[in-house]
């Protein structure tokens, strides 16, 4: 369940070595945060920040270039996460649940609304089909405003606490920012024209490679190529592939350009890509076309590691080349999805602020019923009494459509319409 959101690692300070936790945050969760540089000094003489950056959980030199960018972006977290197959709490409480269903219960919906970040990717790994060292369960992906707005957001208290589901599910995480490089809009978004059109029983499907190149490319002996980067020969791979993937109908997703890994893993990243593929039998033929079949020798001499994977993304929101991204939420007619801090925020009657602690939020009527959200929200109502702690909203709630599958998840199990 929002598994994009994992980027705080073990930032909750529930176990290990991270912060510990403070009661006063250092900074009021806002969408303005990255309005003022100044904003990271704070952040950096307060004893949670202190804390936090002090913990030697994160990359010492991808923490640095963040915070000598405290207000650069937006930037895109992604997150590779395998889950534990039984959840793990530092304090030692039992429990039955799963990683996958202690992770669950971690929800920041809340706090990513109120410094005006978004979740814009979030799958199930249905099939890895490259890179076996770690299996990966959930990829995902967090549009955040800034480098300060994220800082600010792990050291919240109120975080933290909510954190410590994460922490109890997540066995390992590779945690990156990256920088989004610009997509051109597809033609034939739906892949209706496509050679190989998505279908019920072979639907389309997003393909993701993450990569670590060879700074330089590795040819096997006697290869009659120059001297290139191992990115260099990448690009001479996907050039021999292209024609074929174009005709078929696939299309790039998103380019990502790593700055850094900050958590998780001390190989140097290099980019994560995601094609969309039309369907099983397009991908097939694009893997039996003879033109790139006789230029994989490029792929090889490029990457030092890599994890190819196949997903059925739950949420897929990455802009593309000229797209606003807009706000964090959509904000209906009645208010819904009006940021805020407290009630007092949320225009008209019958609105409250969907926060936890004060952390800031979203406006959601104070109760829904089935089909009373105005679109594109749903309400979010019947949740497993397990799971009504760990929640932003004491009954029901008005969730955009597009996270309500994060709440429909065992434990937590609510039922939205």
């Amino acid at each position: 369940a929002l598994s994009g959101c994992g980027d705080e690692g073990n930032a909750s300070g529930s176990g290990g070595d991270g912060p510990t936790n403070v009661d006063t945050a250092p900074l009021e969760l806002t969408t303005d945060l990255c309005d003022d540089p100044s904003n990271m000094t704070v952040l950096l003489e307060s004893p949670s920040g202190n804390a936090l950056f002090a913990s030697g959980q994160f990359n010492e030199e991808q923490v640095e270039r963040m915070i000598a960018s405290p207000t650069e972006g937006p930037f895109y977290m992604v997150n590779l996460i395998r889950y534990r197959e039984q959840a793990v709490y530092a304090d030692g409480r039992e429990t039955d649940l799963t990683g996958r269903e202690a992770n669950a219960l971690y929800n920041p919906v809340e706090f990513l609304s109120a410094i005006g970040a978004r979740v814009v990717f979030s799958t199930e790994v249905d099939d890895q089909i490259d890179g076996d060292d770690i299996l990966w369960d959930d990829v995902g992906i967090v549009e955040y405003p800034c480098p300060v707005a994220f800082f600010a957001m792990i050291s919240h208290p109120e975080f933290q606490e909510r954190a410590i589901h994460k922490d109890a599910g997540v066995e390992t995480t590779i945690v990156m920012p990256t920088d989004l490089e610009p997509t051109p809009p597809p033609a034939d978004p739906d892949q209706s024209e496509a050679t190989f059109p998505p279908t019920l029983e072979d639907p389309a499907f997003d393909l993701i490679h993450v990569m670590d190149f060879h700074d330089i490319a590795q040819y096997e002996p006697g290869a009659d190529e120059p001297e290139r980067t191992g990115e260099e020969a990448w690009a001479e791979y996907q050039a021999s592939g292209q024609g074929a993937s174009n005709e078929l109908g696939h299309y790039r997703t998103a380019s990502l350009i790593v700055q850094g890994v900050l958590l998780g893993d001390d190989r140097d990243w290099d980019e994560i890509q995601i094609i969309h593929m039309s369907s099983q039998a397009g991908f097939q033929a694009l893997l039996d076309d003879d033109t790139r079949n006789a230029g994989k020798y490029h792929r090889a001499a490029a990457l030092q590691h890599n994890y190819s994977m196949i997903t059925f993304p739950t949420l897929s929101q990455i802009p593309f080349a000229g797209d606003t991204g807009g706000d964090a939420f959509d904000v209906t007619p009645n208010g819904t999805g009006t940021l805020c801090q407290t009630d007092d925020d949320c225009p008209g009657d019958g609105l409250v602020c969907l926060s936890d602690g004060g952390a800031g939020g979203f406006c959601t009527p104070a109760s829904c019923g089935s089909g009373t959200c105005e679109a594109p929200y749903l309400c979010c109502h019947d949740c497993s009494p397990v799971a009504l702690p760990s929640l932003p909203f004491e009954d029901s709630a008005c969730i955009p459509d597009a996270l309500t599958s994060l709440f429909t998840e065992e434990p937590v199990s609510c039922s939205c319409d």
